[in-house]
């Protein structure tokens, strides 16, 4: 098994010839995790992961060979958690510090994206209560999703990409800098409109918020 901070989690996907270019890059250096279905991206790039995870029944017939190159970890069906929570805590268990999940948003049913999405919270409730710092995202090529807590965060893109701020705890206060238009003068509530949408102006976004918030970055190129 390498040893890295970092952890990169392939989620249940199809995975097409685009998605072999963008994930192959992002995972240099990383733990790599196929969470059950997710174990295709490794089939269609020929290589293997460091790790196979879950209860097998969305992934694809795996031979002896390749099952003996993975660490393996397998669950039963009738279980009460998803394969996805399970291998973010692996992760965690393992003092990542850094978490990248792939095919998590919008590439599954809905109750799917909200749970892989709301799995973020768990990594903010670990931070918490174990006093650290992991960083963890939801990735995908147009889509970077983070919730940020009482944090700091830096997000990269091109001029012109969307950034968006959705409130998740009461009267969250959020500052930034790199977009379009100016940080709100006033603290936001759930459910409101005023920091949807705005623009990145240069390539790199630094944002803090106090309180609770989802961060939605979409890529335009």
């Amino acid at each position: 098994m390498k040893e890295s901070k970092r952890y990169t989690l392939f989620l249940n996907s199809e995975y097409n010839r685009g998605d072999l270019v963008y994930y192959s890059k992002r995972i240099k250096g990383t733990v790599t995790v196929a969470v059950d279905g997710g174990v295709r991206f490794f089939l269609k790039k020929k290589s293997y992961p460091d790790i196979i995870i879950g209860d097998f029944d969305s992934s694809p017939r795996l031979s002896a060979r390749f099952l003996s190159r993975v660490e393996v970890i397998k669950y039963p069906t009738a279980k009460d958690k998803t394969d996805s929570q399970l291998a973010l805590e692996l992760a965690l268990f393992r003092q990542a510090e850094e978490i990248e999940i792939f095919a998590g948003i919008g590439q599954t049913e809905i109750d799917h994206t909200l749970g892989n999405i709301f799995l973020l919270e768990l990594v903010n409730k670990f931070n918490r209560d174990f006093k650290r710092q992991v960083r963890a995202r939801l990735s995908d090529r147009r889509v970077e999703l983070a919730m940020v807590e009482n944090n700091s965060a830096e997000f990269e893109g091109n001029k012109g990409d969307i950034l968006s701020v959705i409130p998740l705890s009461a009267n969250p206060m959020v500052d930034f800098s790199g977009l379009k238009f100016p940080s709100p003068s006033r603290s936001l509530r759930i459910g409101d409109s005023l920091s949807l949408r705005n623009q990145f102006v240069c390539k790199r976004v630094a944002l803090k918020v106090v309180g609770k918030a989802i961060i939605v970055v979409i890529h335009k190129k």
